[in-house]
């Protein structure tokens, strides 16, 4: 795998001036040699031999020369092993050619505040911003560009707000780390987060520059100190021993908010500094006065261990293997856990979607990004051909939406893939949908198309589709793509809580919810039901796909209720309309499809009242979703009823293996049967309700 930090190490060593003298500072009971080179006003401080593998997460340090003394230029960068104190302690109090002369009551602060901290992890320079200011951490990664090192080298291993903002605006939130969706990125997620300081014990390093030590590595210490007692000896000394220059041990050393250096994963704050640690330390200092034999500290040690496991959170934060181990540590290692109020939620998955390298607009023109692939490109330039005159691109970035099928999938290869973009002549960002065609057969994109356009003006609210074309570099393959605008909103399992909740006096939301916003999705739920029923949305396997993320719900301000209100909903997917198998117009066929789909939409229903029971009453709820099913049967109707003859008659000349007509005409007769048997179908989705209320009520009992 290409290293293109590990090559500008490489660059630096030839092209550099290597100071004459090496220096040598000792760092938890293990001396370090080190080497500088001079590059113009730069200086750059190596562990020695530390070229020689960078994969373990080698910590950097950069920091501006005038923060440590006065008068001087330029930036000093260091790469060492084992922590990022390796080097902070002896560059800050002058040890390494004299650069610190920082105050010690000062130290503190110019480490956390001035010194930006990165690891090295496979050949990419990962930076932790921790308390640095968003300017400070711009102006290093400028620095860092101007040495040489890629764009794709360098990138933002936490999600701070306002630095995300600012690469947003470049173009470049490729370049600030994703969130993992799937377990398998989560799993890969931790294992690379997997480093050493000196001895064998494994930690998980977080973007805060905490290292978090599970139980079950804790644990491998009973039969270590069996089998080799000078090793459990030093790692127990790596735990809970100062070391030179410093003034308290990894697990006493402050780090980020309430954690340290070395922090015991899985207990409550406090209760390791209370109940464990204190028994380490005297564990260690009896080993060290000889006051305890072998026999004697492994028992101790195993008594400790004890402890520990019965202080865990939850039984399963033991297993490393769990999926509880695995979210909650990874919301540790992103820095997650700093931004939620419970510290047992779940981890933030970030809508599932991945950036993509694209461009940074310069005056409308695209400066490509390193990684940006053609459909990227085809993406980008088709928008910028859609503008008006004088209107321009400012920023874009391309995302990647996951899925569950892309689950071990290399990112840029999915299905799906959304823009967000904003122009010199917008005050709001604009956001559309790219996606694969479904299939490759020719005049497949006209058939979706041709239903899209069809159904809009049958009054389903489906947004804007164009097609996209993707030539192969040798001309000879295309592959087709389409363009939606993104629908405002939220799917129905992703409104948040607060939408729900009562409004306050003054904006925000009070405990409980609010009957008007459950009544109002109701009601919403069967306008979608409507659409779907005259889509006559079918696929082998996934049935109609209603409730499933393909409708989303807009909010908006409502000035009848004075809060936010759900105003509209959208059909975000033309997948599987006009799929219903059979197209004779007949009684019987006519019983089954209602049947059918009236059954898929009272679950839905029904699913969604059971997590509103206690806000609205199941009749209330079923009254309002009637209704406007009804309502927008009739809207529908009547915009066919006014142009039935160029409705009946259309025919866009789709090659015939699509029999578009024949479908078309059965969607229309169907129109006509959903309106003149509104009240049956009333009456049919009651009983469907009602027998799914009497099977709870049954499972209950």
């Amino acid at each position: 795998m290409k290293n293109d930090f590990l090559q500008f190490i490489g660059r630096l060593r030839r092209d550099a001036k290597k100071r004459p003298q090496q220096m040598t500072a000792v760092s938890a009971g293990r001396t370090r040699v080190f080497v500088a080179f001079d590059w113009g006003s730069d200086t750059f401080i190596l562990e020695k031999g530390i070229w020689q593998n960078t994969e373990n997460h080698a910590p950097v340090l950069i920091v501006r020369k005038t923060d440590l003394a006065r008068g001087s230029s330029g930036r000093i960068l260091t790469l060492t092993t084992g922590n990022h104190a390796t080097a902070a302690i002896p560059l800050l109090t002058g040890k390494f050619w004299n650069f610190g002369q920082v105050a010690p009551a000062k130290r503190s602060t110019v480490l956390s505040e001035r010194v930006v901290c990165a690891n090295v992890a496979n050949g990419i320079l990962e930076i932790s911003q921790r308390d640095v200011a968003t300017n400070e951490i711009v102006d290093a990664d400028d620095w860092l560009q101007s040495l040489g090192i890629p764009l794709d080298a360098i990138v933002m291993a936490e999600r701070n707000d306002k630095t995300l903002v600012f690469y947003r605006q470049l173009g470049q939130e490729w370049r600030v780390k994703p969130l993992a969706w799937t377990r398998s990125e989560i799993d890969f997620a931790l294992r690379t987060s997997q480093t050493h300081i000196n001895t064998q014990l494994l930690y998980y390093h977080s973007a805060k520059g905490v290292h978090f030590l599970s139980y079950s590595e804790f644990h491998k210490l009973n039969a270590l100190a069996w089998s080799d007692f000078k090793a459990f000896t030093q790692c127990l000394h790596e735990l809970v021993s100062i070391n030179e220059g410093e003034t308290s041990s990894f697990l006493r050393m402050p780090k980020f908010r309430g954690h340290h250096e070395v922090e015991l994963f899985g207990v409550r704050r406090g209760m390791a500094l209370e109940r464990i640690i204190p028994e380490m330390e005297r564990l260690m200092e009896g080993i060290t006065l000889h006051l305890i034999p072998q026999e004697e500290a492994v028992a101790k040690f195993a008594a400790i261990d004890a402890t520990y496991k019965s202080l865990l959170e939850r039984a399963t934060l033991a297993d490393s293997d769990s999926t509880d181990f695995v979210e909650t540590l990874y919301m540790h290692l992103t820095g997650e856990i700093y931004y939620t109020h419970n510290d047992l939620g779940s981890p933030a998955f970030d809508d599932r979607r991945t950036p993509l390298p694209g461009a940074t607009f310069q005056g409308g023109h695209p400066d490509w990004h390193t990684g940006a692939d053609a459909r990227t490109r085809v993406l980008l330039r088709n928008i910028g051909q859609q503008l008006s005159q004088d209107e321009l691109i400012e920023y874009a970035n391309v995302y990647e939406i996951r899925s569950e099928e892309d689950d071990g999938k290399a990112a840029g290869t999915g299905a799906t893939r959304e823009v967000i973009y904003k122009t010199n002549r917008r005050a709001l960002c604009q956001g559309l949908i790219e996606k694969r065609l479904a299939q490759r057969k020719p005049g497949y994109g006209s058939y979706m198309l041709t239903r899209v356009q069809a159904f809009k003006e049958l009054g389903v609210n489906f947004g804007e589709y164009r097609l996209l074309v993707l030539r192969s570099a040798d001309g000879r393959r295309d592959t087709n793509y389409y363009i939606r605008t993104r629908c405002p909103g939220e799917t129905l399992d992703d409104i948040p809580a607060r939408i729900y909740n009562h409004s306050g006096e003054f904006g925000g939301s009070e405990a409980g919810e609010d009957p008007r916003v459950v009544l109002s999705l109701g009601g919403l739920l069967g306008d979608a039901a409507a659409q779907n029923l005259v889509l006559k949305k079918y696929l082998p396997g996934e049935g109609c796909r209603f409730g499933i993320g393909k409708e989303v719900f807009e909010f908006g301000y409502s000035i009848a209720y004075r809060r936010e209100m759900p105003m509209r909903v959208a059909i975000c997917s033309v997948r599987g309309s006009l799929g219903w198998p059979d197209l004779s117009p007949t009684e019987e066929n006519m019983r089954a499809f209602f049947d059918f789909y009236l059954s898929a939409y009272s679950e839905v229903l029904f699913a969604f009242w059971t997590q509103h029971r206690e806000t609205v009453e199941l009749d209330a709820l079923v009254g309002q979703f009637l209704d406007s099913f009804e309502f927008k049967t009739r809207a529908m109707h009547w915009l066919y009823s006014a142009s039935r003859e160029m409705f009946d008659g259309f025919d866009p000349r789709l090659p015939s293996v699509y029999g578009f007509v024949k479908k078309w005409h059965f969607a229309l007769w169907a129109l006509d049967r959903q309106l003149h048997r509104i009240d049956s179908l009333r009456e049919l989705f009651r009983e469907k309700i009602t027998m799914l209320a009497k099977k709870e009520k049954g499972a209950e009992s």
